[in-house]
């Protein structure tokens, strides 16, 4: 079942049609979006909605991309101290 959903981005309303239970999570994504537009906005003085669109947009692929290779340097320092971990229990236990 979908249901409508209204969300403003930057002096604009949008309209979704989102599954049930997911318009609390798409109004928190929007606003997100209108908080890194209106950022950029202040900090560049750009009025073209579309460049401001465009920025907000590399700077949230940005944020994903910087998360994403902290994710992964955290889970390879994990592999290596768990393989660390291991070593040295089979080297106690034998």
């Amino acid at each position: 079942m979908k249901e409508k959903v209204s969300v403003p981005i930057y002096g604009r309303t949008y309209d979704f049609d989102t599954d049930v239970g997911d318009a609390l999570y798409i109004s928190s994504l929007a606003s997100y979006v209108d908080q890194k537009m209106q950022e950029i906005a202040k900090s560049t003085n750009i009025v073209d909605s579309m460049k401001l669109a465009v920025l907000a947009a590399l700077n949230i692929a940005d944020e994903l991309h910087r998360l994403r290779e902290n994710k992964d340097t955290f889970n390879n320092l994990v592999n290596k101290k768990t393989d660390e971990l291991l070593i040295l229990l089979n080297t106690v236990l034998e």
